[in-house]
């Protein structure tokens, strides 16, 4: 017990002798000074007030209606009717002039390129196809479109050549089969009289020729990448690069002075191959 009086009186003598030495020493420096621009504390609502004015977003319409009037006043081009129609004009007389070149020479590349513009605009569009292609993709077809036609009925994709007009009223003498080039066709009318050969399809005229046996054989581009061949024609009005619509006359066929029957010769290439015609044209 005495023991520990004399650690605390020990403990007590030391603390008192460093603060004596401290008190000797000076006084410690100050751990913070306060600023001398002191602001001194001020009620609120005391004083001068601040005025705030709020910067207001500019109106889109007044700003356009400004920029409209600097238009008319500088004499600049605004979003005028004029400029767009001159526009839209100047770019159909383009296509225009680019589509009747096209069809006023006769190189390669432009026979393709009419084939194909005039396929465009005389085939109908397949909107069977259409119908099926919307059938499997959206589970049936769109009611709203007419075009479509009754949904009951099922849509079948055609994929075979559109029909084609026969060249003359006639039936098959000599069938596909025989020479796997084309067909061999007797008219239904007398032998006797001049029969006219029409064009199946519209088309261009390839080349006109003279047969082995002095019949005249007329090649034509149609529509569709189709080729057909008019041979042991009597005459013929067409020439090279004349153009045919469905129903003109390609030529005629007649009998000859020792009653020999007029047949036509009549062939249909379908992508460098030929078919047989009855597949693709109805005769009588």
């Amino acid at each position: 017990m005495e023991y520990q009086r004399d650690i605390k009186n020990r403990r007590k003598k030391r603390i008192q002798s460093l603060l004596e030495d401290q008190t000797e020493a000076g006084s410690a420096p100050a751990l913070f000074t306060p600023p001398d621009n002191t602001i001194p504390f001020r009620e609120w609502g005391a004083g001068p007030r601040k005025e705030f004015t709020a910067s207001t977003e500019p109106d889109p319409e007044v700003m356009w209606k400004k920029q409209r009037s600097s238009w008319e006043d500088d004499g600049g081009e605004g979003p005028r009717f004029g400029s767009g129609f001159m526009r839209r004009t100047i770019a159909s007389l383009l296509v225009f002039g680019a589509v009747w070149g096209i069809f006023a020479v006769s190189e390669p590349w432009a026979v393709k390129s009419q084939y194909f513009i005039t396929g465009a605009l005389s085939n109908d569009m397949d909107f069977a196809a259409v119908q099926v292609w919307y059938e499997e993709h959206f589970n049936g077809a769109p009611s709203f479109i007419p075009i479509f036609g009754d949904k009951e009925v099922p849509a079948e994709k055609v994929t075979a050549i559109h029909e084609l007009s026969a060249p003359l009223e006639g039936s098959i003498v000599r069938p596909f089969a025989a020479s796997l080039k084309g067909v061999e066709i007797m008219p239904a009318d007398d032998s006797s009289s001049s029969v006219t050969v029409e064009s199946v399809d519209t088309g261009r005229v390839l080349s006109v020729s003279k047969e082995a046996q002095g019949g005249i054989r007329i090649t034509v581009r149609h529509t569709g990448n189709i080729t057909a061949e008019y041979g042991h024609l009597s005459g013929t009005r067409l020439a090279v690069d004349d153009w045919v619509q469905s129903g003109d006359t390609v030529g005629w066929i007649q009998g000859t002075e020792d009653a020999q029957i007029p047949l036509l010769f009549f062939a249909i290439m379908k992508d460098k191959s030929y078919i047989d015609p009855a597949e693709v044209v109805s005769f009588d």
